[in-house]
């Protein structure tokens, strides 16, 4: 328990200089010891704002009691989120809770995914074209801590995670490299073959005199 309140911790403020940056925001899937997943969310007020200003254009977001905004936020936040498990598990946000200020936070229940993660591919909806928006995503269960994945619009704000070796990764990383490093070991070779040739032909045979 104590590494999983320690790894939110970190996964939360590590980042606290860019934090209240309406274009950034943190989020972590997160399981303890009882298998139970739930989802954190922490981003600047001005972030959770723009974006129900830019998905509910006939809400006048800014006359709406604190109530109706903290409840229109978790309403967003639900329906915007995609978490899909071991391809065929869909986790599903239940119990939302927000803490509201400068910077603002969310808890919610995550249920629908499988104890032991392989995959997972997380999406996020509702961000333009031309957002520059970044969410800074992290898995943490009670065996490993997942380094930062950034989901953004280069991404089409979706990641793929694969856990493989025992780490989480981005799905197909090691296909990705194994091309280069063929080629990278094929070129060594053909290196050392014309580099032995070079020498063979420049070969000088000492003689005793």
């Amino acid at each position: 328990m104590k590494k999983l309140i320690i790894g939110i911790l970190i996964s939360f403020y590590t980042l606290s200089a860019s934090a209240h940056s309406s274009q950034i925001a943190t989020m972590t899937l997160a399981q303890d010891q009882q298998n139970n997943w739930s989802l954190h969310i922490s981003s600047s007020f001005n972030g959770f704002r723009n974006q129900l200003i830019q998905n509910f254009p006939d809400i006048k977001v800014d006359d709406l009691s604190a109530d109706d905004f903290q409840k229109l936020v978790i309403a967003y936040v639900k329906d915007n989120i995609v978490l899909n498990g071991n391809s065929g598990f869909i986790g599903e946000l239940r119990e939302g809770a927000i803490k509201m200020g400068h910077q603002t936070d969310l808890k919610f229940r995550v249920t629908g995914l499988p104890n032991k993660l392989s995959t997972l591919q997380v999406k996020l909806k509702g961000f333009s074209e031309a957002s520059k928006h970044n969410t800074v995503f992290k898995i943490i269960d009670p065996t490993v801590t997942s380094k930062n994945f950034v989901i953004k619009k280069d991404n089409q704000f979706a990641v793929s995670i694969e856990k493989a070796n025992g780490a989480f990764q981005i799905k197909g990383q090691e296909e990705n490299l194994l091309i280069p490093f063929i080629a990278l070991t094929l070129l060594v070779i053909m290196s050392v073959v014309i580099i032995s040739k070079i020498f063979r032909k420049e070969e000088i045979v000492l003689r005793p005199v």
